[in-house]
Order: structure tokens, then sequence, then C-alpha cells
């Protein structure tokens, strides 16, 4: 719709940001036009891996978070909107163990994005074995929807080879992560929603890696 002759254009003031760690409620500011509103997922946790003698797993890495990004005018938003941040995916348990999926982040009805799946577990093998990294999450709702990176397979070569391309899957907001050097330890997930990266392991069982939460950004436009 066009302008007329007379008609007063008022410029847009300062837009003020929320950003919700955790669940929680939006109210809608007076004077506000619109909200753009960003959503991530929680990253999912890596596999555990069971030690046998010398031999060696390496488990697979958690999928990173959806994304979703919406903007709502004022005559769509609520007077107050129920936020919900996906929560982190536990780490697979020491052994040969899946790790957890992260949780939905949500915005109202108007937006989501699901987390990622946790990573696939794996036991020592003196053969080949894969564990299958966790899917991302995927993004639904908004103007714009983003698939989270799937995680990084654990791949063992004749029971001695380690191929270390189990990373934690990223998200739009939280970078991937890679594997640790050192056997044993684990990598969580980087902020926001990324999945923890698979651990290897050889004589000694080991959990797997968290990932890391999702997150829900509002940004009110007046």
């Amino acid at each position: 719709m066009g302008l007329n002759a007379g008609d007063t254009i008022i410029a847009p003031g300062n837009p003020a940001i929320q950003i919700f760690t955790s669940s929680g409620t939006w109210t809608k500011p007076n004077g506000v036009r619109a909200a753009r509103v960003r959503v991530v997922g929680g990253g999912g946790g890596s596999g555990g891996v069971t030690g046998s003698g010398t031999n060696n797993a390496m488990s697979a890495g958690g999928g990173g978070g959806g994304y979703a990004e919406q903007y709502i005018l004022a005559g769509s938003l609520s007077a107050t909107e129920t936020v919900t941040v996906g929560a982190a995916g536990a780490a697979g348990a020491s052994g040969n163990n899946a790790g957890g999926a992260g949780g939905t982040s949500s915005f109202g009805s108007h937006c989501s994005a699901t987390g990622g799946s946790g990573g696939a577990g794996m036991a020592g093998t003196t053969g080949n074995a894969n564990a299958v990294g966790g899917d991302g999450g995927t993004g639904s709702g908004g103007d714009l929807n983003i698939a989270g990176d799937d995680g990084g397979i654990g791949s063992v070569l004749s029971g001695s080879n380690v191929v270390r391309a189990a990373y934690g899957g990223g998200s739009a907001l939280g970078g991937s992560t890679r594997t640790a050097s050192t056997t044993g330890t684990a990598h969580n997930g980087k902020n926001y929603g990324g999945g923890g990266a698979g651990v290897l392991g050889t004589s000694a069982n080991a959990a797997g890696s968290a990932g890391a939460a999702g997150v829900v950004i509002v940004e009110s436009i007046y």
C-alpha cells in the first residue's frame, strides 16, 4: 500500500532484545510494531564407548539443533507468549550407549526448532566398525528454517586405526566441535545448539559428551 500526500512517516525506534537461555514468558511491550524471533533447538549428545583391551572404539557425534527465524507483526502477537528453550542432549553413558537428543525450542505457536539426535556408541573391536552420527534438528514455522548439521561418524579400521571424524554437528548459532586428541576425553557442544563430539576409548569405558542447550532470541521492533 503506497503513501499519500501529507502522510507522516514515523521512523522506527531502537529495538529491544531479550535472550532466553531458559524457558519463560515473553510479554509484548507497549508500542511494539513487530518482533523478530530466532529459535535454536538443543544439540544432541555423543555416544559412549566400551573399552576392550587394546582395541579401539570411537563413538559418533551428536547432531546440531535446528533453527527458525520469523518476523511477527504486533497484531499477531498475544499479550504474552510462552518461550521454550530446548535442553542440551545428555552425554551417552560410559559404555556402548547412545547420546541423548536435544530438546525443542519454540516461541508460542509461531515457530519452533527441534533438537539434534544423539550419536551412537561403540564397543571396542578388532575389526572395522562405524558409529552413526546424530541427525541435525529442523526448524519450522519461520520465514527462514535451517536444519542443524548431522554429527560426524565414529570409525575404527582393523581395530587399531581410528578416524577422528566424529565431530559434533553445528547449529546456525553454534559451531561444530572437533573430537579430542586424548583417549577418554570428550568435548561438549558449542553454544547455542551445537552437538557434542565423539570420544575415543581403548582399555577403559568412557562416557560421551553433552550437547549445548538451545536459545530463543526476541527482538522487539518499535
